[in-house]
């Protein structure tokens, strides 16, 4: 196979190696980890505004709350780049995995399509980083070995790299949409907005299941067995909004995919499989 056919078929690898094609979509805080980063809010007090500051474990339940408004820097944290980096190692040090952390890992190791779709404002290129530092601090020696082997068996035109070249050229080859970003926004201007990001997850999470069943249908000729999608999420808005969008859209637009949706609002994992109508 040359290069220029290798090039067409990298949405999700250059070969597959069973029958079963397998994408996940994961979103970041208090979903894979809990994270330290706070949210600044404003709360009637006594009829009176107070600046306060919030996890985002506890905005997901308040978000609605008209007592609670967004002030215009209230996501300036979740912006920075830094400051992610610091809070992801800060997090993992600490072990604040959150209940899809081991999913995370699995995909990793067996080297699958993956995309992380988040509220978040960070540049697509920082959430790439939060992934990079997962690899480094959380996987062993053997499952970093085991990544590496299927990296290299689902895209053979990279064997000849080294192992941090070959992770570097897997992890870039993934998507990465924080919903609240600049790149983002103006990638969807009038559509996506940061107050509503169950919004922007569905476009997000089109565009990934788009890019992976093209994938899909290239790399084996249209001839692939069972392809499932897994969405996980810990706010309980989003995951309402996502299998409602799954229902009406993609399950008519994509019948040949399964979608299975992880709740983890309630700090575990509720395994919803959406069917078909």
């Amino acid at each position: 196979m040359n290069s220029k056919v290798y090039n067409i078929i990298r949405e999700i690898g250059e070969r597959v190696s069973d029958d079963i094609i397998k994408g996940y979509s994961f979103d970041w805080d208090d979903n894979i980890l809990f994270m330290p980063t706070l949210i600044k809010l404003d709360k009637k007090v006594d009829g009176r505004w107070e600046t306060i500051k919030v996890s985002t474990e506890e905005f997901s339940s308040i978000r609605n709350n008209p007592n609670y408004k967004i002030r215009p820097d209230s996501y300036d944290d979740f912006r920075n780049h830094e400051g992610f980096l610091k809070d992801t190692i800060q997090a993992i040090s600490q072990q604040k995995f959150g209940p899809s952390f081991n999913k995370l890992k699995e995909s990793l190791v067996s080297a699958s399509p993956f995309s992380i779709i988040t509220a978040r404002g960070n540049s697509p290129s920082t959430l790439r980083q939060g992934v990079k530092i997962v690899i480094d601090m959380a996987l062993s020696d053997d499952e970093k070995n085991k990544m590496v082997d299927n990296i290299k068996l689902k895209y053979p035109s990279q064997e000849d790299l080294t192992d941090t070249e070959i992770i570097d050229f897997y992890l870039k080859e993934n998507n990465y949409m924080p919903v609240s970003s600049e790149e983002f926004l103006s990638k969807y201007p009038g559509i996506a907005s940061a107050e509503s990001p169950e919004i922007g997850k569905k476009i997000a999470l089109n565009d990934y299941v788009k890019r992976v069943v093209e994938g899909a249908k290239k790399i084996t000729n249209n001839e692939y067995g069972r392809l499932t999608i897994g969405f996980s999420d810990d706010d309980k808005k989003n995951i309402e909004a996502v299998i409602d969008y799954i229902k009406e859209e993609l399950n008519i637009r994509y019948p040949e995919v399964e979608f299975i949706i992880y709740d983890t609002s309630d700090k575990g994992i509720n395994r919803i499989v959406v069917e078909k109508s």
